[in-house]
């Protein structure tokens, strides 16, 4: 059995509901009302938690010059990565204010971290998890810093080779952390179907026994369900108030008036998924109630023996099933019987 993870006062892992995250990452467009009101909404839909992106523009780009690649509505933008990035970061005193509306209507609360400076600044916050994104998986100096809070953190996979991705889990083993959640992200911005891979989720939970999630890069709900289906722990998408906005991830988030959605999809798909094995089928349900009991085709007389030219097969089963042909045949009747009669078994005996 895969390891069994502790959020707040929710278990992620196998056997547990899925972990469903809201994510406010950088459709806030820097409007603090706005990412309060998705909170809200996350909360009444009955997500798990939200989470929030917290960088620094100058404390992570060094070189000015370097162009970052986003899909849109309207086709792929290029833009310089160090202006993209702080057209869309907030401050700490604006992340004290969601995690204190997070608290007010009682939701968890999280975040993706990039340096100790940004982890120490959460710690002291008192959020309940911690996120390393993907091209921090090979950071090796924020896994060691990460493991020493004895918080549990999801760790973003996208572009890795499973070796790669072995390599960072025993960093943090190493460090004697264990408390680790492995997030699957498709390639792309938005991921295109053939880099979705979601078959990868399984793969994953079987290799390392950990709960493995979905950061969902793909528009709409269909890689929400079908991640699900497929026994994804944690579920994590997007929200925004417009998918055309150009600037990164809008185009695949969900729109905040979908959130009840995007919740009731993954519990939906959840109890449809049900058990491996039927049980307590009641005997009015239409596949068992319908189905054909024996009947007498013509009259027949006493002492006739039975072949199956004399027998119709109709609904209900008033007697004998229609299984049961074989301990019919050959059959002597004790009994006339008359046409489109129930055929009982006290209406047999041995030649």
């Amino acid at each position: 059995m895969n390891k069994i993870v502790k959020i707040g006062d929710k278990l992620v892992g196998e056997g547990q509901p899925t972990f469903i995250v809201v994510e406010l990452g950088v459709c806030h467009e820097q409007n603090i009302e706005l990412a309060k009101s998705f909170i809200q909404k996350a909360k009444d839909a009955g997500a798990d938690a939200v989470k929030v992106e917290a960088f620094q523009a100058d404390e992570f780009v060094l070189d000015k010059t370097m162009i970052h690649k986003y899909g849109t509505v309207d086709g792929e933008v290029e833009e310089n990565y160090y202006e993209l990035l702080k057209r869309l970061e907030l401050n700490f005193d604006q992340i004290k204010e969601l995690k204190q509306k997070a608290d007010e209507v009682g939701i968890l609360f999280f975040s993706t971290v990039h340096d100790k400076e940004d982890t120490d600044f959460f710690e002291d916050l008192g959020v309940c998890a911690y996120k390393i994104a993907s091209v921090d998986m090979t950071h090796l100096p924020l896994i060691r810093h990460l493991s020493k809070k004895g918080k549990p953190v999801f760790m973003d996979t996208g572009a890795a080779y499973t070796g790669e991705i072995d390599a960072a889990i025993r960093a943090f083993e190493t460090e004697g952390f264990e408390d680790l959640i492995i997030m699957h992200n498709p390639m792309g911005y938005p991921a295109p179907f053939d880099k979705t891979d979601l078959r990868m989720i399984p793969a994953i939970q079987e290799t390392f026994e950990l709960p493995v999630g979905l950061s969902c890069h793909t528009p709409g709900f269909d890689m929400v369900v079908a991640s699900t289906a497929i026994g994804s722990n944690v579920i994590e998408k997007p929200v925004t108030r417009d998918n055309s906005i150009s600037s990164p991830e809008h185009i695949f988030a969900y729109l905040d008036s979908q959130t009840d959605e995007y919740v009731a999809k993954v519990r939906d798909t959840e109890i449809c998924m049900g058990n491996k094995r039927r049980s307590n089928i009641p005997e009015t349900a239409h596949g068992r109630a319908k189905r054909r009991g024996i009947y007498i085709k013509n009259d027949l007389p006493k002492g006739h023996v039975i072949t199956e030219d004399d027998l119709l097969f109709r609904v209900p089963n008033k007697s004998i099933a229609s299984s049961d042909i074989d301990n019919v045949i050959g059959k002597v009747l004790s009994n006339s019987k008359v046409s489109k009669s129930v055929l009982y078994i006290n209406d047999l005996q041995e030649k």
